[in-house]
């Protein structure tokens, strides 16, 4: 290692050398060659030191953090679609199409709603469709860390396996940074003054949050040992191996309310299609009436083609209803209070004209329909 600036490595004299003032004039130049090399290791040093405390003084700048999402997109679909499949495999298997779909285009809510009057005399299926479909959305949307707690073993989940994960933000693995993670409450006694302890699929890490809570009970935690800001502008520099993480808890809406993140869906059921649009589930900030859908959408082969509408009007919470095996016409005629598709759909829209097929399956509409929809959506929502 040797410059311009600093003398080149001695040259060891022969052994058979016997001049004392050579050897004295070798170790003379050794020395400083060494002390030479020595001042440039610790020149290197002091660079990579001011490099830390410049890339440390860095940290000071501000951060762009995600901006909230305050909308909603709701799909409807009736519980009826399950026939169409022939056996439990069948059905497991098309309930995962439908939750896989929900989430790759960030669905907010699924609502189930019965569409026709087949009984248990008539169907050789023990359960009814709409209590199979909700079950088997509502283990597919939880993270697997929970699933034990909240789903023991029953028939309505027997072919589980089948389902393909949602690798949703909200199903976190053990060695992802996390911000908000969700939950269950232990059934450990907390010491004095102290909120309930979280398992939160960390294995040996426990949260301990701000409340004291039965257990049991699923919930959604933000970690309070490191801020927003500190997170997003180094999500992979958050330690999850200690012992206790301190936390919070808050609404399930909040990840998604106050950082933009897709949490999963919520399923609701239906008695009818009139009543889908009831109970709509959403709060809303800063307004004193009660939230409601204010875009409602329907599917069907019978209505105006999709290309014929350039946009939306604005809309806080947005909801698409899909027919099943006889469409949409089929459950309109099953209503007892004469309710119509033009009272309660803003837009009756074809989404895939000139379909070659005869028949397009629920599932099959509902990734055609968020497809042709999905940017005409985006533009209409209100932040």
């Amino acid at each position: 290692m040797s410059d311009n600036t600093s003398p080149s490595r001695p040259v060891r004299p022969v052994k058979t050398a016997t001049n004392s003032a050579e050897w004295r004039r070798y170790k003379e130049h050794l020395r400083a060659w060494k002390n030479a090399r020595l001042d440039k290791q610790l020149e290197a040093e002091k660079t990579e030191e001011i490099q830390e405390e410049q890339s440390v003084s860095s940290i000071d700048t501000p951060v762009e953090i995600p901006k909230g999402r305050s909308y909603t997109l709701s799909i409807a679909l009736p519980a009826s679609i399950l026939r169409n499949a022939q056996s439990n495999e069948l059905r497991t298997y098309l309930a995962g199409q439908i939750g896989r779909a929900a989430c790759v285009f960030n669905i907010d809510e699924i609502i189930v709603f019965d569409d026709d009057e087949i009984t248990e005399e008539h169907d050789n299926n023990p359960f009814s469709a709409s209590e199979q479909l909700i079950r088997l959305l509502e283990y597919l949307e939880c993270p697997q860390y929970l699933r034990k707690q909240f789903f023991p073993r029953q028939k309505l989940l027997e072919y589980a396996g089948l389902l393909n994960p949602l690798d949703a933000p909200h199903h976190l693995r053990t060695n992802e940074s996390w911000l908000y993670r969700e939950g269950v409450t232990l059934p450990l006694k907390p010491a004095e003054g102290k909120g309930s302890w979280v398992d939160v699929g960390l294995y040996e890490t426990r949260v301990q949050i701000d409340k004291h809570l039965t257990a049991g009970l699923r919930v959604t935690i933000q970690r309070t040992d490191i801020t927003r800001e500190q997170y997003f502008r180094d999500p992979n520099a958050q330690n999850n191996k200690k012992k206790r993480i301190p936390g919070e808890i808050v609404s399930p809406s909040a990840p998604r309310l106050e950082s933009g993140f897709y949490w999963g869906y919520q399923v609701r059921k239906a008695d009818s299609i009139g009543s889908i649009i009831e109970n709509c589930p959403f709060v809303d900030d800063n307004e004193t009436e009660e939230s409601k859908y204010d875009l409602v959408i329907g599917t069907s082969e019978r209505g105006v083609s999709h290309e014929k509408i350039t946009n939306f009007p604005r809309f806080r919470h947005a909801l698409i209803v899909f027919g099943g095996l006889q469409g949409l016409e089929k459950a309109f005629e099953r209503e007892q209070n004469g309710t119509t598709a033009e009272q309660l759909f803003d837009f009756y829209l074809n989404t895939c004209s000139q379909q070659g097929s005869r028949t397009i399956r629920t599932e099959e509409a509902i990734l055609i329909t968020l497809s042709c929809l999905r940017e005409k959506l985006l533009a209409s929502a209100r932040s």
